[in-house]
């Protein structure tokens, strides 16, 4: 049966390749959907674990958080580094980190920090950035440009990567971060005098006159988070946000547009099931003559309608395996599009959930078959 149904398919091959196409059709768009919105959303929560309290200038809490976690959109402005002093001296966080950017390297943004920016991010090879004029890179720019420990980068102003460059004080690659599918991967880390001291403020950087973009800040407890953002959120200047509220609303975007994604995939899926059983059934009309045929040499109807289902079933098994390729191909292509957003995927990755997906586009496809099929039998054994 299996061979025959090998050389029915030859035969009928347009249709096939029709029902094929509508099932990969189905099948990419759900899987595109339900891999991007997942690694959007982890991604979304990994970057935002570390730090509780987040301030800067007065502006947008979405653009203040984008900026400071995802390296993306341009900063709000700049608040005076003394906050950084007076937010250590509080005795109200474990962790007070500045945050400055304005330059790049290339496409990747340069992001000055304390190493504490890092933290729970294992570096693949070298050591943290210590002194000005000392960077660790991210995976993804280490991979991409051909750098390692020891090498030189000269960053440019700005954040396109085509403003004037720093080429009389290039920075010294020291260490190389290990690959987190985040914005870390995408961007390169230095002192916040490294920034300062290419733009021609050298010397003593405790002084009131340096200015950092935002300080990130891990609070020792609820109370003094509640105490701080009181503080701080009182001067109409400064903007005191909660990472994790704020992204909490954008996964809630997320979120809904997965929503509207999977109900298109569900009319997409509807519609191709319908096209399916009518090809099935246009197949059956076109092949009367050889089920006629069939019917002479004996062959039951149940064993007809048996041969249309392993058909179809190896069509849809065919188009689901390139479909799940497609799909991850497509994932590659845009990986670098939409890294300039924040978000960074992995093409490779494949959720179990992926699986389920295939199997019920799969079973759905094959439902108009196996209809026609059961009908098939039961007049046969009607007629007996």
């Amino acid at each position: 049966m299996l061979k025959f149904a090998f050389r029915h398919m030859a035969v009928r091959r347009g249709r096939l390749i029709m029902t094929a196409l509508s099932v990969i059709v189905t099948a990419c768009v759900g899987l595109l959907a339900y891999n991007i919105s997942t690694q959007v959303s982890e991604g979304i929560v990994r970057s935002a674990g570390n730090f509780d309290l987040i301030i800067g200038p007065a502006g947008s809490a979405t653009q203040l958080a984008m900026n400071t976690l995802f390296f993306t959109d341009k900063p709000l402005g700049t608040i005076p580094y003394s906050i950084v002093k007076e937010l250590e001296a509080s005795g109200k966080a474990n962790a007070v980190v500045p945050f400055s950017m304005g330059d790049s390297y290339n496409d990747a943004p340069v992001v000055g920090a304390a190493p504490e920016l890092l933290d729970g991010r294992a570096l693949s090879e070298g050591r943290m950035f210590a002194e000005s004029g000392e960077a660790v890179v991210g995976y993804d720019v280490a991979r991409q440009y051909d750098l390692s420990a020891g090498d030189a980068l000269v960053t440019s102003h700005g954040l396109t990567g085509d403003g004037s460059d720093h080429a009389d004080s290039p920075l010294t690659v020291v260490g190389v971060l290990g690959r987190t599918n985040t914005s870390f991967d995408r961007a390169v880390f230095t002192t916040c005098e490294t920034i300062w001291d290419l733009h021609g403020h050298d010397g003593d950087h405790d002084h009131e006159a340096e200015t950092v973009c935002a300080v990130l800040v891990r609070t020792k407890s609820f109370a003094d988070y509640t105490a701080l953002t009181a503080a701080y959120s009182s001067n109409s200047d400064y903007l005191a946000i909660n990472p994790n509220t704020v992204l909490r609303e954008v996964l809630e975007n997320v979120d809904m547009s997965r929503q509207i994604v999977y109900i298109l995939c569900a009319v997409i899926l509807a519609m191709n099931a319908f096209a399916i059983a009518l090809l099935a059934m246009l197949s059956a009309y076109d092949s009367r003559d050889e089920i006629a045929m069939l019917r002479l040499i004996g062959v039951s109807m149940g064993k007809i309608g048996l041969l249309y289902l392993i058909e179809n079933a190896l069509t849809g098994l065919a188009a689901l395996a390139i479909a799940l390729a497609a799909a991850h191909g497509g994932l590659a292509l845009i990986r670098d599009f939409v890294a300039g957003m924040g978000v960074v995927l992995d093409a490779a990755h494949v959720y179990p959930m992926e699986g389920l997906l295939l199997a019920a586009v799969f079973v759905i496809s094959l439902l108009p078959t196996m209809v026609m099929t059961l009908g098939m039998a039961r007049r046969d054994g009607a007629r007996r």
